[in-house]
């Protein structure tokens, strides 16, 4: 994650990497922790778990927002 500042409104923004491979920016404070918790592979009866910390994304805090969004273009109708 790479620290940098929002480009119209200023704020302190962290940018990450989403699970689809895209850059997305978030606030740089996290707004708490969370608790993961999953199953140990090689010992089911033993949980796993660690703390992460929770980010908000950029998009839904910055008063600027709508200045990034691009514009998708429409769907295509199925003539039916």
């Amino acid at each position: 994650m790479s620290e940098s500042k929002c480009s119209s409104c200023g704020a302190e923004i962290i940018w990450t990497v989403t699970a689809a491979g895209k850059r997305m920016p978030v606030d740089a404070a996290p707004i708490g922790k969370v608790t993961v918790l999953r199953t140990n592979p090689a010992d089911a009866l033993t949980p796993l778990s660690r703390q992460v910390y929770h980010f908000v994304s950029h998009f839904a805090t910055c008063p600027n927002a709508h200045q990034h969004r691009s514009v998708r273009p429409a769907a295509a109708k199925d003539p039916a």
